[in-house]
């Protein structure tokens, strides 16, 4: 991701690195806490601006200041869900204009999670498949603001026939199919919003 600055922020084993627009490593944030975040993405909030992270091998989502590293917010699997999963691991994190946090548990339930922006549980959707409203490793995933309401872009990476992006409501209705037969798409990304 991409802050204000131009500042380019990277995800590796060993943790976050910042590089600066000449690609020169100006800041690092090291460690178990930071390290494997299979998708991320940058807010500005106020006068900060925070990056929000799936750990798929950490099993949680969380919220980081892009500036300090000081974590702000964990995500782990919500309990009060009633939910009775063996595994969760997080495949794709976005945040709608209020502040809502979807997560989406890509590569073990295929629920996608609703939290508020404090972290609170609200909802889940979706399931393990391939019939039209269920997801087949539902791996990235978006806002889409060029709608009213805005929609979630959700790219189903292995649905048959393979790949497909499709919208949902912030309430998780499914709405459309998109585009089908995209291969394996793996994240998606709104230019110009």
């Amino acid at each position: 991701v991409i802050d204000k600055a131009g500042n380019i922020y990277t995800s590796a084993n060993k943790g976050v690195v910042v590089f600066s627009p000449d690609g020169k490593v100006i800041r690092e944030y090291l460690g178990k806490n930071y390290s494997n975040m299979h998708d991320m993405e940058i807010r500005i909030e106020g006068d900060n601006e925070f990056i929000y992270a799936a750990r798929n091998a950490n099993a949680e989502g969380i919220k980081f200041n892009a500036h300090s590293g000081e974590i702000v917010l964990k995500l782990p699997f919500p309990e009060e869900s009633g939910l009775k999963l063996k595994k969760f691991n997080p495949t794709a994190i976005t945040v709608a204009a209020n502040g809502d946090i979807f997560l989406s548990d890509g590569y073990a339930s295929n629920h996608i999670f609703k939290f508020d922006k404090t972290g609170k549980y609200l909802m889940h959707f979706g399931q393990k498949g391939n019939e039209l409203k269920q997801f087949n490793t539902a791996h990235g995933m978006t806002l889409d603001p060029r709608y009213n309401p805005a929609r979630l872009l959700v790219c189903d990476r292995n649905h048959k026939p393979k790949g497909r992006l499709l919208h949902y409501s912030l309430e998780g209705e499914f709405i459309s199919v998109v585009i089908t037969g995209l291969g394996m798409p793996t994240s998606a990304v709104v230019q110009g919003y």
